[in-house]
């Protein structure tokens, strides 16, 4: 079964020449992580790509030295959040850059024992916050396989067994699997109380800390629509003591249209240890 694209010319462009050179443009003179720093897992945004695109590439770009054979996809649903998470059910993924090919051995370790994981089917067809991903992933690791994991309700205690689930995954295989973050920040405020709520966030994610984000978010302090996979992230790296985080890039989308009335906040962070 292929999962075709749904959002290829409207998030972002339908051809592959267009998206090389746009990719190539937002990162000609950006930095690589230091052969210091084992990548763990990135967060990166999901909106169009002439909005947070740049700040996505500059993550992707950032972790492109680094030999991963796998990405697991953790990205939140946008249609309905009535279930408490699904892995995709798809063999290979349609990108304008080709295809990508799913991890089977990984998706039988997170659907292992519960087969009714990989539902959502139609869910998953729709979702964009995965798709526009998958062409970065195909730039960047051309080779490498992914499962993707959409997470409907986005709260500690389902992202505590979704984290012991992913341990026992990525500890059950040899590859090397990085973990994807898919997740927009603030949402429709003026710039200067977006960036001070975003500022607020990436404090918070600094200190790997699930519990203070969630207090942050639950407060109101600050926003990530891809909160579910953040705590799920976070929760993984608990046990990981070495685990440190760093901000890759941050913008938002008033810099882009020059509106600063309503604006997203949009934000590449690593986990590395």
């Amino acid at each position: 079964m292929i999962r075709r694209t749904s959002h290829a010319g409207s998030f972002y462009p339908r051809f592959k020449e267009q998206i090389i050179a746009m990719i190539n443009q937002w990162i000609a003179g950006e930095k690589v992580a230091p052969d210091s720093e084992k990548a763990l897992a990135l967060v990166v945004p999901h909106a169009g790509y002439i909005y947070s695109g740049a700040c996505a590439a500059k993550g992707f770009h950032y972790i492109s030295q680094q030999p991963f054979d796998s990405f697991i996809i953790l990205h939140p649903s946008h249609q309905g959040i009535h279930f408490d998470y699904s892995v995709a059910p798809f063999e290979q993924y349609e990108t304008p850059l080709g295809m990508l090919n799913q991890d089977e051995e990984l998706f039988d370790l997170l659907t292992k024992d519960n087969p009714d994981i990989a539902n959502q089917i139609r869910y998953h067809e729709m979702e964009h916050s995965m798709e526009v991903q998958l062409p970065f992933i195909k730039y960047f690791f051309p080779e490498a396989q992914i499962c993707p994991v959409m997470i409907g309700r986005p709260y500690p205690q389902v992202a505590m067994e979704l984290a012991q689930r992913l341990k026992s995954a990525i500890n059950g295989t040899e590859k090397r699997v990085g973990i994807i973050v898919s997740s927009d920040l603030s949402h429709y405020y003026p710039a200067t109380r977006a960036e001070r709520m975003d500022s607020v966030f990436a404090e918070q994610f600094l200190t790997l800390d699930p519990e203070k984000l969630w207090h942050s978010i639950v407060s109101e302090s600050c926003e990530a629509c891809g909160i579910g996979g953040i705590l799920t992230l976070l929760y993984y790296v608990k046990e990981i003591p070495e685990a440190k985080a760093k901000v890759i890039h941050y913008t938002h989308s008033g810099k882009v249209t020059g509106d600063n009335t309503q604006v997203v906040g949009y934000l590449s962070a690593l986990v590395y240890r």
